[in-house]
């Protein structure tokens, strides 16, 4: 009865028990198994991998390609909802489910649409331009010969002295992957090559933005148009990979009322369903610029996790389902620490000092149950106390002593 009452509704709300699916089996999608399943909903986990971390923590876990829209669609018929934890399932997989999804009784979200314009940085920066959302400077290059002109317009910057340029790739790299620095025209020439290849794709070339800090906003959205959103988050990135994540952030009451307003404005102008996750640049006179978006729960979100009333898990839940979404409140000040497989790499294999965690009163550990390597986000700390100062100094007397 449910899916029909769906099928005719695509506003429904969608109540426990029903079945949520999620594509892609990391750590994101273990939370959010560990949040749906305490709001009592049946969590299913598609995934490539059985010791994928999702897979502990979903009722059931589902081997198989969330490339594949034969095997996509399949899912879609045995849930009410589907939701995803990663940008590399293609568009054109969730088209297909959600034209079963329409008829069968599923909603998609984030749908193809969103994860269209998500996963490729040429869309997002067109976005910011077609919507007047603030951001920097950029050219799309779409081909080798392109590079060079696009690098001397960025480069000249309007006067003032050479700027520097950053070429990222179109599609894919994360965590300081598929990027490289331009210093001159020379690096223009082999920058193609060193990141596109005979394969052919795409390059975004931006202009640096003089930021004095590097932020987020989590916005949530509901199929009904309600919308709330996380208080600020300021970022600090170490080798391109986020470090640490700190809330409060810190910023003027005008720059986080500004920044919210963009993040939900362009959950709204993109139609997401869920959450979206907005990058952005603070500057020096508190004006915030976007950089790159994500539908779904943020690394940056993880914080939320001790020191909000409700962690991104529970509000991308509440938003794919088109429960109420109640506004986010600080309830302490919390700094989230991500652990990478270089803790490891440091003691020759063995395992960091996790009793050292446990020595602060106010400290918690969450572990993913990766395979150690460098720079792979195996876990993360979040700690609280009365101010972010207080915070901070445990986050970083423990970090210091995990080694």
């Amino acid at each position: 009865m449910g899916n029909r009452q769906w099928a005719m509704n695509p506003d429904s709300v969608i109540l426990p028990p029903a079945t949520i699916a999620i594509l892609g089996g990391g750590q994101l999608g273990a939370m959010m198994c560990e949040a749906g399943r305490r709001m009592g909903y049946r969590m299913v986990v598609l995934s490539e991998d059985a010791s994928d971390p999702a897979g502990r923590w979903a009722d059931e876990h589902v081997i198989g390609d969330t490339r594949d829209a034969q095997t996509v669609v399949a899912l879609a018929q045995r849930a009410q909802v589907l939701t995803n934890e990663f940008e590399q399932v293609p568009p054109e997989v969730l088209e297909a489910a959600e034209r079963v999804g329409a008829g069968r009784g599923c909603r998609v979200a984030p749908s193809s649409a969103v994860q269209r314009t998500c996963r490729d940085r040429r869309h997002e920066k067109m976005l910011f331009a077609k919507f007047n959302f603030p951001h920097g400077p950029f050219a799309i290059v779409e081909s080798a010969d392109g590079v060079a002109a696009a690098y001397e317009k960025l480069a000249a910057g309007g006067g003032g002295g050479a700027k520097k340029v950053v070429a990222k790739v179109a599609r894919g790299g994360y965590d300081g992957k598929g990027q490289m620095w331009l210093e001159s025209s020379g690096d223009a020439g082999r920058v193609w090559e060193e990141l596109i290849g005979p394969g052919g794709g795409a390059l975004m070339l931006e202009q640096a933005v003089p930021f004095i800090a590097e932020a987020s906003v989590i916005a949530a959205r509901s199929p009904s148009g309600q919308s709330a959103s996380f208080p600020m988050f300021r970022n600090e990135h170490r080798n391109g990979i986020l470090f640490q994540t700190v809330t409060p952030a810190g910023f003027s009451a005008e720059t986080e009322k500004k920044a919210r307003a963009y993040a939900e404005g362009i959950a709204e102008k993109l139609g997401v369903v869920g959450l979206l996750a907005v990058e952005m640049f603070v500057l020096e006179n508190g004006d915030v610029w976007m950089n790159e978006l994500a539908a779904r729960p943020h690394n940056s979100g993880h914080v939320t996790l001790r020191a909000t009333t409700r962690s991104q898990f529970e509000m991308h839940i509440a938003a794919i389902c088109n429960l109420p979404l109640v506004p986010v409140e600080s309830l302490l000040p919390g700094v989230m620490t991500n652990l990478l497989g270089d803790l490891w790499t440091s003691r020759n294999g063995a395992e960091p000092r996790w009793n050292e965690i446990f020595e602060e009163p106010h400290g918690t550990l969450h572990l993913y149950g990766k395979t150690p390597r460098p720079g792979r986000k195996m876990g993360h700390m979040i700690h609280t106390g009365h101010t972010v100062e207080e915070a901070l100094v445990a986050a970083n007397s423990v970090f210091g002593r995990l080694t």
